[in-house]
């Protein structure tokens, strides 16, 4: 894992560019939330430490994505929005994120395996799959 923060806080990725990569890891995060409703519609019991991550993850999103300067944040400001990484990526906003979508995906996945079986978790896991696919191409030309 890649870190966006040096030592001094100076950011090492442009701002452009985490706010682009924002943009796409809320793509991920809409997957997991309708994999979770689904999940609960299939009536399984989801903990509530899923719906706590879920909505402090979509706050960074939205503060990721609207913040007007990025390398302002310092680590409270994003410790402050209750989730599974809290305290680990200090101000870099976009791990923190990454980091907490995927416990959630973990987490679903292996609730899915428990209750509704090894294939419909593959199935599960291919849809998150196609969720993080943007992350890996170039998001700014070189």
């Amino acid at each position: 894992m890649h870190s966006c923060v040096e030592p001094r806080g100076t950011l090492v990725i442009s701002e452009e560019r985490a706010k682009q990569e924002c943009t796409k890891l809320g793509d991920v995060w809409e997957a997991l939330s309708k994999i979770t409703a689904e999940l609960k519609e299939k009536g399984v019991n989801v903990p509530p430490d899923i719906y706590t991550s879920l909505r402090g993850t979509r706050t960074l999103i939205t503060l990721c994505k609207g913040h007007p300067k990025l390398a302002d944040l310092v680590p409270g400001d994003i410790d402050t929005h209750e989730g599974f990484c809290v305290a680990c990526c200090g101000a870099d906003i976009v791990s923190r994120i990454k980091c907490e979508l995927r416990n959630l995906e973990d987490l679903l996945v292996i609730k899915a395996t428990h209750e509704l079986g090894g294939d419909y978790a593959v199935r599960l896991q291919q849809r998150t799959m196609k969720a993080w696919e943007p992350l890996q191409a170039p998001l700014v030309p070189p």
